[in-house]
This record gives structure tokens, sequence and C-alpha cells, in this order.
């Protein structure tokens, strides 16, 4: 059993904190966060501390830590911080969902946030500090590189590589030996079937809003 640390006091801190709690071996015993951004003391009854800091109140050699930040800036941040803890001489653990399935004992890099119901395939791979929301397939022979996120519902087949700092949204498609390039945007529901060089931005369009209001669809259709 550990004794973790959790950067971040946001949304994705939350989560980390509920699923390490209730589902890993780790205790969480502090969050921290850069001196600017400390907004409260304290975050589910426990310390929140500045990121100066944190190495003399909470030392490597005794603490572990996990580094809880969504994708802003295509996962810029959240590969800075990592970087930042390593440097101090952190251990970063990674959360693995009892739920996820990894039927071939595949590598999971460090700082990885893995949640229920993925299907993790054989003879792929998965870096460092790489998000994997719930519900999603990594298909066999496939890769996920470094500093990834890939939102919910995503469906990556085999034999296709995803490029470091990739965001994926949620209910996207990537096809069957597809190469992603760093630094690529797929939005929402996009579907991606041919490679894909550094940069690439893929956007599916909303449906369209329909013309008439709910109470009148409802009436006309008899729903």
């Amino acid at each position: 059993m550990s004794k973790v640390v959790i950067f971040g006091i946001g949304k994705i801190a939350d989560e980390a904190y509920y699923y390490f709690s209730n589902d890993s071996d780790h205790t969480i015993v502090a969050f921290t966060v850069d001196a600017a951004y400390k907004t409260r003391e304290s975050l589910f009854g426990l310390p929140v501390v500045p990121f100066g800091s944190v190495k003399e109140i909470y030392p490597p050699g005794e603490y572990k830590m996990f580094i809880a930040v969504g994708y802003q800036n295509l996962n810029r941040l959240r590969a800075e911080k990592y970087d930042q803890a390593k440097a101090m001489g952190y251990e970063l653990v990674s959360y693995i969902s009892s739920r996820a399935v990894n039927m071939g004992n595949v590598d999971i890099g460090d700082n990885c946030f893995i949640l229920e119901n993925s299907s993790i395939q054989p003879c792929s791979k998965i870096g460092n500090n790489v998000t994997l929301w719930s519900n999603n397939i990594l298909g066999h022979h496939s890769e996920i590189k470094d500093h990834c996120y890939i939102a919910g519902h995503v469906s990556i087949a085999g034999h296709s590589i995803i490029g470091a700092y990739s965001f994926i949204g949620v209910n996207a498609v990537v096809g069957h030996e597809v190469r992603i390039g760093e630094r690529c945007l797929i939005g929402a529901g996009a579907r991606v079937t041919k490679n894909a060089g550094a940069g690439s931005v893929f956007i599916e369009a909303d449906t369209p809003k329909f013309r008439l209001d709910s109470s009148t669809f409802l009436k006309m259709t008899r729903l």
C-alpha cells in the first residue's frame, strides 16, 4: 500500500480521489497545486499544500504522487507537471480500474488513469501519463503513446498508433492500421480511417437543431 499525494484540486482530482480511494491499494493523504492556484486549505478533509513545498512536507522517499490534470493545451500542462514531479524524485502511480479488461497483461506506463469497462486487447501498449476514460476499446497490436487523453466510448482498431499528446473525444473511431501523429485532436464522433500527420484536427459537425420545439414535436408525433 502506498501513500499518495494528488496534484490538482479540480474535477479530475475529484475523480482520482474517489477511484483511488474505492478501488486501489493506495491511500490518498493530501492534494497539492501551484501556489497561485491554491484556493482552499483542504479537499475531502485532506490538506492542500503548495507544490513548491510538497517535497518537504511529503518527501518522495515516503510518498508517491498522481498528476490529476485534464487535457489542457493538448495535454501539455499534465506533461509539464508529470516532468516536474519526476524531477523532484516522486514515483508516479497509475490507477487501473478493477473493472477494466487487460487480457494480455499489456504494458501500461506510470501516471495512467484507466477507467471501468475499458477493453485492452493483447499485444497492445499504453505509454506514460495516459488517460483512458470509461468504455474504450484498444485493439490488438495498437499503441497509445505518452501524454494522451482518450475520452469515453472510443474505439481504436488493431495495429493502430496514437501519437503523443493527442486527444480523442467521445464516441470517436480510429480505423485499422491507422497512424495518428503527435498533437492530433480528434473530436467527438469523428471517424478516422487514414493516416494523419502531426497536428491534424478532425471535427464532426453537430446534428442540426430541429425546427420545432419539444412540446410541438411531441404533439405532432404523438410520442
